[in-house]
């Protein structure tokens, strides 16, 4: 099992970056973190992840019951998160938010696919898809992305926001931050001109990269 105390510190430090960044408003957005193999820990439903305490944090299983008494209840959109780590042995965090220019992408129902940026391509192969409206909150999240999770590490949610995930926080919120980056590149780029796309063999040079890191 992980640190449980590091964890749960970690949530509440990447919960401020992501209010402070404007990644979510609110109560939006939620984090967790797999400790063990059948133990997670979320943050709370309602509460700002901007002003998040380590007492706020609930422990639950793979099935979503609560471990330990609190007076919190666990996220909403639990059941996304654990769809993903059922799915991914290898995933061990994921991190949703409503990011602006991710978002919109989420609202107009396009994947990002412009391989406009290295980095995209290399850690996205240059695509996220976007999954079908779900009802926040519902079953219907979770069976959204369902066919999504083996593939891809990212995943636009229609008309709601975007999901990032990844071996532990870090670079699950790493990812996030690419993701939103790409987003807003290609719209601002898109404001000016047509985004010129790297061509087929700039793409394999980068994925190249891969094999040596």
């Amino acid at each position: 099992m992980q640190d449980i105390r590091s964890i749960k510190s970690q949530i509440c430090r990447i919960g401020r970056i992501m209010y402070e960044r404007g990644y979510i408003s609110g109560p939006d957005g939620n984090i967790s973190v797999r400790v063990d193999k059948d133990k997670i820990i979320t943050t709370p439903s309602g509460v700002s992840k901007g002003f998040l305490s380590e007492d706020m944090l609930v422990l639950i299983d793979m099935e979503g019951k609560i471990l330990e008494k609190t007076n919190y209840k666990p996220s909403s959109e639990i059941k996304m998160h654990l769809k993903v780590y059922q799915e991914r042995e290898d995933v061990n965090a994921c991190v949703h938010a409503h990011s602006p220019y991710a978002t919109t992408f989420a609202v107009l129902r396009k994947p990002l696919d412009k391989p406009i940026l290295a980095e995209s391509v290399f850690i996205f192969g240059g695509y996220i898809p976007v999954a079908p409206f779900a009802t926040p909150s519902t079953v219907e999240v979770p069976e959204s992305i369902a066919p999504f999770i083996k593939d891809y590490d990212a995943v636009l949610l229609s008309n709601h926001g975007v999901l990032t995930y990844d071996k532990d926080l870090e670079m699950a919120f790493y990812k996030l931050e690419i993701v939103e980056f790409w987003a807003k590149i290609l719209f601002l780029s898109s404001q000016i001109g047509t985004p010129q796309v790297l061509s087929p063999e700039e793409i394999q040079k980068v994925l190249d990269l891969r094999k040596d890191n």
